[in-house]
């Protein structure tokens, strides 16, 4: 009857040892899983992020290309005639200037 009873003691020990070890595998499976989910939400929020920051980036870029055509006009002798014809009203010294009458004037 004792070796009857140490054997059962025996196989519960081992039952529980195997059961202990099976639930902690399901929690450390459960836990990475969820870690892994939240790892893919972040990846793709970043890459989102990531194609926003690349559009601005061209936009950036196209923007900074008008910007330098544009300073190379400023730089230019033409671009400082039609200002001073605009703003100023100048005009060369030999220079005869047509305006046009509105509708209103006679």
């Amino acid at each position: 009857m004792r070796k009857g009873r140490r054997r059962n003691k025996k196989k519960k020990k081992r039952t529980t040892g195997f059961g202990l070890l099976t639930l902690l595998t399901i929690c450390l499976c459960a836990v990475v899983l969820y870690a892994s989910a939240n790892l893919k939400k972040e990846r793709d929020d970043k890459l989102v992020v990531k194609e926003q920051l690349e559009r601005q980036i061209a936009e950036m870029q196209t923007e900074s290309q008008k910007l330098d055509v544009k300073k190379d006009y400023i730089g230019t002798k033409k671009f400082v005639e039609e200002m001073a014809r605009k703003v100023l009203g100048l005009v060369y010294p030999n220079e005869i200037v047509f305006e046009e009458k509105g509708e209103g004037e006679d």
